[in-house]
């Protein structure tokens, strides 16, 4: 029998309310590399797209449920509430999955034709992170890491080699390093998150925010439906509001 409430778990440990950012960051680092035009609702391979959303969101799980994993002692102090220390779902559970997600990525990113360097360093600095992201406050800058490696990954499917050729756009970098320092900013706030209110909801605005931000740069670089990155952003503000986990 299926134990809902290890499912539900599981869920939650996966901060769903941000899978949407994902979204948005793939449309960009696609942009980048292959120009506004290539990204035309009427012309855009739309399959590939998909392939590269999956393929974020299972790096993207790695480093949540590794997280969960990695946290439950602190996470008993001080969100007793949460998957592993509610005891909804072992953290040996999240161990097993979140190297399943690994694994995935890395595949699924070789089969796509990714730069398998930058697969394997996304990997290393997720793991990394979670490791020391409570003890030293210069694993803000591997947070950051996190999303900028993502985003040239993404852009190197549709693009060629990144590190290992010379196929390199150099918008897709200013994104990555853009967002970069915008995941970075968010990892201090939330190194607050557990002390007040005030840095709770600003650490929701800014993961909700990342749309938004990602909006402008569809609208920098000329793609015509920027503006679905706005409505992915209310669909965060509104999961959050409705309760759904995003930190």
């Amino acid at each position: 029998m299926i134990d809902k409430r290890m499912l539900k778990g599981v869920y939650q440990s996966a901060r769903p309310a941000n899978v949407p950012t994902l979204i948005t960051n793939a449309a960009v680092a696609i942009a980048c590399v292959l120009g506004a035009e290539r990204l035309d609702v009427g012309v855009m391979d739309w399959g590939n797209f998909a392939y590269v959303v999956v393929m974020g969101l299972c790096f993207y799980l790695y480093g949540m449920w590794g997280n969960d994993q990695m946290d439950a002692r602190w996470d008993a102090k001080h969100y007793p509430q949460r998957p592993v220390p509610s005891g909804a779902v072992g953290a040996g559970t999240l161990r097993m999955l979140s190297l399943l997600a690994a694994m995935s990525g890395l595949v699924l990113s070789t089969v796509l034709g990714g730069d398998i360097v930058v697969g394997i360093l996304l990997v290393i600095v997720i793991a990394v992170y979670n490791m020391v992201h409570k003890v030293y406050r210069w694993s803000v800058l591997l947070m950051g890491a996190s999303r900028g490696l993502w985003v040239i990954l993404a852009g190197s499917v549709v693009g060629g080699a990144i590190i290992g050729g010379t196929d390199i756009s150099q918008m897709l970098m200013y994104y990555g390093l853009s967002l970069f320092v915008w995941t970075m900013v968010i990892s201090i706030v939330a190194r607050k998150e557990s002390q007040n209110v005030t840095s709770q909801k600003a650490v929701k605005m800014l993961l909700s925010g990342m749309c938004l931000f990602d909006a402008l740069w569809l609208w920098g670089l000329g793609v015509d439906w920027w503006w679905m990155a706005v409505v992915l952003w209310g669909g965060i503000c509104g999961l959050q509001r409705w309760g759904c986990r995003s930190t």
